[in-house]
């Protein structure tokens, strides 16, 4: 996902009475910083879900369920089946979780509390810290157990194309100080298929009841999914151990993953990575699981326009193929489009 120049800070969520913080360690130098996240993708809003988030095999599995007969598009990351009369579906999605010395929720079953859909860069508070910066990147911030939250992923990395470009990226691992970071991507999906519609314009950093009654459980072991462990393909960090290497990989099911782009000559995507602890000498190749179309940004700059556009539509929503039409607009034109040249 593309964010111009950000220099690298690796944030660690804090629980704090103050404030619902992410505290960054280094310091931060930020130019494109404001962008407003939308999800166009394919899946809805799920009827009762919920969420299991494995501090071990660092996933977050959302499950739920759409009406018999609903039909989705094949997703790497989605797998459907049958269940009492309804579609069971199940969205898997790699975290992030505590680096040593800080800690994660305790294992049980949260609430989610407080959401901010649009969380430009900006300060934060902890006790320990003080106010600074955190790079939180425009991506959703839901908070399910005092300052712990999915969020954005903090870090990035230059991905080594001309223009000094760089690009949004998980670190999959035992990185944060107890919040799931997420590829951006994933967590403006996940927001949109909890019920916090991503197709509405909000202000910045404002904090929302959640519109989900969807429940976290946090569980230390490896998730499950029809008697197998719980992995899913996308590279690993610091901390992590996937569970083919303790059970075995007759034992694990894997779950596809993608990631978004914006660009036809994918120059907003991460160089390739390892799979650290993964299979050998294999390496994650983010163009062959780049989709377009399912997310894009908008400037902030935009949004005053964009906002009332978007209020008198049905549902106070953008319509479900704005992002296609934002994408193809940017690349005929050369530069971000304007709302009017979206044709809303």
């Amino acid at each position: 996902m593309v964010v111009g120049s950000l220099a690298l800070g690796l944030g660690a969520c804090a629980v704090d009475a103050d404030d619902d913080a992410e505290s960054s360690e280094d310091a931060i130098v930020s130019r494109k910083v404001d962008d407003h996240w939308f999800y166009s993708g394919p899946l809805p809003t799920l009827q009762s879900p919920s969420v299991t988030a494995s501090l071990t095999g660092h996933t977050a599995r959302v499950t739920g369920y759409l009406p018999a007969g609903t039909r989705l598009p094949e997703l790497p990351h989605v797998k459907t089946t049958a269940e009492n009369g309804k579609l069971r579906v199940d969205v898997v999605y790699p975290i992030a979780t505590a680096k040593a010395g800080k800690s994660n929720s305790r294992p049980g079953t949260y609430s989610f509390h407080l959401a901010k859909p649009y969380r430009p860069n900006g300060a934060a508070f902890t006790q320990s810290e003080g106010w600074h910066d955190v790079p939180w990147g425009g991506f959703p911030f839901i908070a399910y157990n005092g300052g712990i939250a999915f969020h954005g992923p903090i870090t990035d990395q230059d991905n080594e194309a001309p223009g000094d470009l760089d690009v949004w990226y998980l670190r999959r691992g035992q990185v944060s100080a107890g919040c799931n970071r997420m590829m951006g991507e994933h967590v403006v999906e996940m927001s949109h298929v909890l019920g916090i519609s991503m197709r509405k314009v909000y202000a910045a950093n404002t904090a929302i009841a959640p519109t989900t009654t969807a429940k976290v459980k946090v569980i230390a072991d490896y998730d499950t999914y029809e008697g197998k462990y719980i992995d899913v393909d996308y590279p690993t960090d610091t901390g992590a151990k996937r569970p083919a290497s303790v059970h075995g990989a007759d034992k694990v099911v894997m779950f596809g993953s993608w990631v978004a782009t914006e660009m036809p000559d994918g120059k907003d995507l991460p160089p390739n990575m390892k799979w650290a602890g993964g299979v050998s000498g294999r390496y994650y190749d983010f163009s062959e699981h780049a989709v377009r179309g399912y997310v894009c940004s908008m400037p902030k700059s935009s949004l005053a326009a964009l906002k009332p556009l978007a209020a008198a539509r049905p549902g106070g929503e953008l319509p479900a193929d704005f992002c296609a039409k934002k994408i193809a607009c940017d690349e005929r034109l050369g530069r971000t489009c304007t709302p009017a040249e979206i044709g809303l």
